[in-house]
């Protein structure tokens, strides 16, 4: 349908020439217009979440009902960062269309923020904000929270200096609702960057934020360690910060009270260090992470090899979900990660920026440090898997084919496979694959209900399909479909070319 509507909605934007309107919607076949699909709203609105930027502004140009569906697409997000035409927009332009503004990226100057200075701008979802100390900057970031204090979910504050002498402010406070307000604050991510707190005022932001999940801290200088209860924020469980910001949030650190001590609830941890070596104990980490974060099961560490590895077996116990660099896959940190094989349902790998919906296959380049046959150790002993996850690795089928993977309750599987390089192939092992699963599905109903002689129609549509199903050949696309097939639970692959997901 998205194809039908650009047909006909082609025009020169350049020379502003009017489109072409469809016979449905000349004026005289307007009266009998009003039955056809592309006039329902419900349509016209699943549309304008479909199509892009420069299809949005083909559409807003059809009619009014299409300006007012196709508009929002176009003014859904304000980045001053790629689109800095938004600097000289003047007040009757936000007046109009203000309402609309969803994301705001890259506000850093006071132009920025006298561009979006109007009280239509409402219904904010997410802003991303660099501070300045002018305080004229402060003032007007404080009334644009204020007035979406009650919309805004992402918010992300940092400064582009860091200083202990001259720290610049950010007017938190503006997200304040008052106790017994009908509203409440939405705002469920958060992240700071090269700003300072004291303990009190951390605290005190927690509060302001119920509905907090994630938190993001980087180079968040915490004054004045002294805290005799921290306030224990008991709905956030992500927290995003390197190992230093953790446990050494201060230059004058001492061994009081740590940011850990605020989410007796956390479940996830993802770190990074960009030392080869911790400057902190070990021991010390674990006994931290153990009496505050006792729910915690899932680390992601961007690090050093010898780090990770360390984390993993002397930090960490018990984990069932495991996030590596896809640089560091090495042998030292497949034994680790196989330290948990018990308790171990998900494995993963970040730094993959191509993108799992794009039309082309990624091309991967290099070696990888680790031998991408130590990596099937961590299919064949965690038997716990549902998803596994590595799309930088081109692994061999032979390897795949040698081992026994325990992981039989596999769900989720992102993989890539030498000489299943091109989408046809892809789609072809995706698509026997499918076939197989459906053959298998009906020959397992066919022994727990036997055909009778009244069904002879089911049964030749069975055997129809059994002979059209592939059979175990030697292609490559055969061989792929006859190891996903194993696994009855597996609902979502990836080997390379778009997601394919299968209901059950």
């Amino acid at each position: 349908m998205v194809q039908l509507a650009s047909y006909w909605l082609t025009y020169d934007l350049s020379l502003r020439q009017p489109i072409d309107l469809p016979p449905f919607l000349s004026p005289i076949a307007m009266p009998f217009a009003k039955s056809h699909p592309l006039l329902v709203p419900e349509i016209i609105l699943l549309l304008s979440r479909l199509v892009s930027l420069k299809d949005a502004l083909s559409c807003v140009r059809v009619c009014h009902a299409w300006n007012d569906a196709f508009a929002s697409v176009i003014w859904h997000t304000v980045d001053f960062n790629v689109q800095e035409r938004f600097i000289n927009m003047d007040s009757a332009t936000v007046k109009k269309h203000g309402h609309r503004i969803r994301v705001v990226n890259g506000v850093q100057s006071n132009d920025h923020l006298l561009a979006l200075h109007h009280s239509s701008l409402c219904k904010l979802k997410s802003l991303t904000i660099v501070m300045l100390r002018d305080s004229r900057f402060q003032a007007y970031c404080g009334d644009l929270l204020r007035q979406n204090a009650t919309s805004i979910t992402n918010l992300d504050v940092s400064a582009r200096i860091r200083s202990r002498h001259t720290p610049i402010c950010f007017p938190f406070d503006a997200i304040y609702l008052p106790t017994g307000s009908q509203a409440t604050s939405r705002l469920s991510f958060l992240k700071i960057q090269n700003l300072p707190l004291t303990r009190d005022g951390f605290s005190w932001l927690l509060r302001l934020c119920p509905a907090l999940k994630t938190l993001h801290v980087e180079d968040m200088t915490i004054y004045d360690e002294s805290c005799s209860e921290p306030y224990q924020h008991t709905g956030l469980t992500e927290l995003i910060a390197p190992i230093e910001q953790v446990f050494r949030p201060d230059i004058d650190y001492s061994a009081n009270t740590l940011i850990l001590a605020h989410f007796p609830r956390l479940e996830s941890f993802y770190t990074w260090s960009p030392k080869t070596l911790l400057t902190i104990s070990l021991d010390q980490m674990k006994g931290q992470f153990e009496q505050n974060c006792p729910l915690l099961r899932h680390i992601g560490i961007d690090a050093p090899t010898n780090v990770t590895t360390a984390l993993l077996t002397q930090v960490f116990e018990s984990l069932t979900a495991i996030t590596i660099s896809a640089e560091d896959i090495s042998v030292n940190v497949i034994m680790a990660i196989t330290s948990h094989l018990k308790t171990l349902e998900s494995i993963s790998t970040s730094g993959f920026n191509e993108g799992y919906d794009q039309d082309e296959v990624p091309q991967l380049s290099g070696d990888p440090s680790a031998s991408v046959h130590d990596i099937q150790l961590i299919p064949q002993t965690c038997s716990r898997l549902t998803k596994i996850e590595f799309p930088t690795r081109v692994m061999e089928m032979s390897d795949i084919e040698e081992t026994d993977w325990s992981c039989t309750q596999l769900e989720e599987l992102y993989i890539r496979i030498r000489n299943l390089e091109t989408k046809d192939k892809i789609d072809r092992a995706i698509q026997l694959w499918i076939e197989l699963g459906k053959v298998g599905m009906k020959n397992a109903e066919e022994k727990e209900h036997p055909v009778t002689g009244t069904d002879l129609y089911r049964e030749s549509c069975l055997q129809d399909e059994v002979a059209n199903a592939p059979h175990n050949g030697d292609s490559i696309e055969e061989r792929v479909a006859q190891h996903l097939v194993r696994f009855e639970r597996l609902r979502k692959v990836w080997l390379g070319h778009k997601v394919k997901c299968i209901r059950v």
